[in-house]
């Protein structure tokens, strides 16, 4: 007679065989089931486990190809940016070195005395200054009177 191969543990923990091989295999059969059931148990349970943190994994890498994305975008438009201002300077630049041109060039004798001269109010020694004034309201007067247009309500019943 062949006993199942746990006879021996059986044996020690105080069991002994009743009743032939039965329930001897009865019991050694329901400790395997039991194991199987928690072998089975813990192989769904960390299957479920392996998924759950594949499926964490995954999420948070198209998270961060979502957000590099932006920063993508987000620094493409600063990039532009940065042109547009470089470009700017550049104008500010030359505007101001024009300015500084014309103030040098205005703060010159003969440029200040030009402008005098032209407006009257500066004449050279033995220099006679002629103003020509517009003709007086002549035109006026032949055109019989005040001009009177359609979009100055107050001409329209002189």
């Amino acid at each position: 007679m062949q006993f199942p191969p746990c006879w021996k543990l059986f044996k020690t923990e105080g069991f002994e065989k009743k009743g032939g091989r039965g329930k001897l295999c009865d019991r050694f059969m329901v400790a395997k089931i039991s194991q199987f059931r928690k072998k089975r148990r813990s192989s769904v349970r960390s299957a479920v486990l392996g998924w759950t943190f594949l499926a964490a994994i995954f999420i948070f890498g198209i998270f961060l190809i979502f957000h590099n994305i932006r920063i993508y975008q987000k620094r493409t438009e600063l990039r532009q940016r940065g042109q547009e201002l470089q470009a700017e300077i550049a104008q500010l630049a030359a505007k101001e070195q024009k300015l500084k041109a014309q103030i040098e060039e205005t703060s010159t004798e003969s440029y200040q005395e030009k402008i005098l001269r032209e407006q009257g109010l500066y004449k050279k020694p033995g220099e006679e200054v002629v103003t020509i004034l517009p003709p007086e309201d002549s035109q006026q007067e032949e055109g019989g009177g005040t001009k009177r247009v359609w979009w100055n309500p107050f001409t329209w019943f002189q």
